[in-house]
């Protein structure tokens, strides 16, 4: 009897070998995790990435169908006065964006039919517009990245005021306005050198426009809410006054500020950047349909605005990286590896 007592307490396991065990498995778990994460975050640029290339496939279908890319912000319009026509900035705006106009090439015609683009986004003097308000708040999937920190909708402006939007639909892209501070604004838009993206203000821009070719302009990136919690999807208003006075910020972005700043960044510069939750860069669609990701450390300078030396050609263009070179659709400077 005594040596089965024996054998039977031998098969059980002592404490020291029990912490072992456990120690084992949560050694297992720490190595575990990270892969697994990486894993989760890989599927997830891989469908950003899709996110983007749908969009590339809609603009191409806009463009076939309207002969130039969509209008980048509709900031003029038939509210405007006379002395519009000078070029005063007016109320004619209506306030919607690029992304608006590409919804029928998405499989959202039934979603676009219903906005009427002829009335501000968000203005209560206008049932059309308290209608065009509501609708906003339509949430897009191809226009989440799903590792990005945005919610579906947010409000914008206080309650009660005449163009808020409460709630509105956000967005994970943003349109490229070119290479410079500065060149989403202004009229009218005769210097090209400056207003030198795809898109900004009352844009229209052809295939013919892009000079230095479809391959080598960035048209979309992608924009972060953590940053800069201000995108928004289907159009932008001045929430005191319901027109689309400034707020092109919210639907475009540039490149003279580099791309994923720090967040102690100043808020103005992280809400006209590019700059994502991706580790090293962010993905960017080009006019050609490419969507590519670009690391962090891309060459970038920083090259502002100078009329007398537009990207710094008195010196060869040396001043002026290959990251600003990429949002420029005219400079007719080379493109190196990036």
């Amino acid at each position: 009897m005594a040596a089965r007592e024996q054998e039977r307490i031998r098969r059980g396991f002592t404490l020291i070998e029990l912490l072992v065990v456990i120690a084992i498995i949560a050694v297992l778990i720490a190595l575990l995790l990270p892969a697994v994460q990486q894993a989760r975050e890989a599927a997830r640029r891989t469908q950003c990435k899709n996110h983007l290339k749908q969009m590339g496939i809609a603009l191409h279908n806009y463009v076939d169908v309207n002969r130039c890319f969509p209008i980048g912000h509709q900031h003029r319009g038939i509210f405007d006065g006379v002395a519009d026509s000078a070029g005063a900035a007016g109320n004619g705006g209506a306030g919607f964006a690029w992304s608006t106009y590409i919804l029928p090439y998405t499989d959202q015609t039934p979603l676009y039919n219903k906005f009427d683009t002829s009335f501000p986004l968000s203005n209560t003097s206008y049932p059309a517009s308290v209608r065009n308000a509501a609708l906003a708040a339509t949430v897009i999937p191809w226009a989440r990245c799903p590792s990005d920190t945005a919610p579906p909708t947010a409000n914008t402006g206080a309650a009660g005021l005449i163009g808020a939007i409460r709630p509105q639909a956000t967005t994970s892209y943003t349109a490229s306005s070119g290479s410079h501070d500065g060149n989403q604004a202004g009229w009218p838009f005769n210097n090209q050198d400056r207003r030198n993206g795809i898109f900004y203000r009352d844009s229209n821009i052809l295939i013919a426009n892009i000079l230095d070719g479809l391959s080598n302009t960035i048209c979309v990136g992608e924009v972060t809410w953590e940053l800069a919690p201000e995108s928004r999807m289907f159009g932008a208003v001045n929430p005191n006054n319901g027109w689309a006075n400034g707020n092109s910020s919210r639907l475009q972005a540039h490149a003279e500020f580099g791309l994923n700043p720090p967040t102690s960044a100043p808020a103005a510069i992280k809400s006209e950047c590019f700059h994502s939750l991706h580790t090293g860069g962010a993905h960017f669609l080009f006019c050609d349909g490419a969507v590519k990701f670009i690391n962090e450390n891309i060459q970038h300078t920083g090259f502002p605005w100078n009329a007398n030396n537009p990207y710094d050609r008195n010196n060869g263009g040396i001043g002026y990286g290959i990251y600003q070179r990429l949002f420029s659709r005219n400079d007719k400077f080379p493109i190196s590896n990036f």
